[in-house]
């Protein structure tokens, strides 16, 4: 019998998100950021076949800088596998994909990952910068402003509008968050919502915003994709 896959997808982003709330009841955040990531990672290797061995978590640097401690690392193909038990310290030359996972991004964090990006790509400008937030601690609008969005209230729809862009590094950013956000009210004084979450995709200078999940597929494209640009 054949799956819908769509409804493949809604499972599995339904699953990351009852996983992450499953372990909010262990008051430790060491070990909830742990079984977070480790999730994430157990997911994306049974969902894509010949990423297993080259899925890490450590420390990656660029000659003499530093870019420190990430969540999920694609090694590139045919690059020898470094780690030392369950972390690994690698050079962003053997790197095709960085991933940040977030369980409540701050804005400025997702500043500073932007930044960080920028200086990733100078020398590998391939690699596929990611975050990975379950929630974000601030408005999705401002998030998506940072964009190049902004909303129109009057047709209650996010329209392109560089004037606040500030994001241009960022291969794609996930928004796992099913609650919804109010925005202003409209003509009847009932409050405009829309999802939180969403999936923005950077295409050459603009990003493409998916506002509708599930949103899964697109992290498992974009980590296919990145597998096929840095071979």
């Amino acid at each position: 019998m054949m799956i819908n896959m769509a409804y493949l997808y809604e499972y599995i982003d339904d699953l990351l998100r009852l996983q992450s709330r499953a372990v909010e009841k262990y008051n430790h955040k060491g070990v909830l950021g742990d079984a977070r990531e480790e999730f994430v990672h157990s997911e994306i290797k049974s969902r894509i076949d010949n990423l297993a061995n080259r899925l890490h978590k450590g420390e990656v640097y660029f000659k003499d800088e530093e870019f420190g401690q990430h969540d999920i690392i694609l090694r590139k193909r045919n690059t020898l596998n470094s780690s030392l038990g369950r972390q690994i310290r690698i050079s962003s030359e053997e790197c095709a994909a960085i991933i940040e996972v977030k369980t409540n991004a701050k804005l400025t964090e997702i500043r500073d990952f932007e930044e960080k990006s920028k200086r990733l790509k100078q020398s590998m400008p391939n690699l596929i910068c990611g975050m990975f937030c379950y929630k974000i601690n601030g408005k999705t609008s401002t998030v998506l402003e940072r964009s190049g969005f902004k909303f129109d209230h009057e047709y209650q729809l996010f329209e392109r509008d560089s004037s606040k862009k500030t994001y241009a590094n960022i291969d794609f950013i996930l928004c796992l968050d099913d609650d919804v956000e109010v925005n202003g009210t409209a003509h009847m004084k009932a409050d405009i919502t829309y999802s939180k979450g969403f999936f923005l995709k950077k295409e050459h200078d603009e990003y493409e915003l998916f506002h509708s999940a599930p949103f899964s597929k697109m992290l498992f494209q974009e980590l296919m994709r990145a597998d096929e640009l840095n071979v």
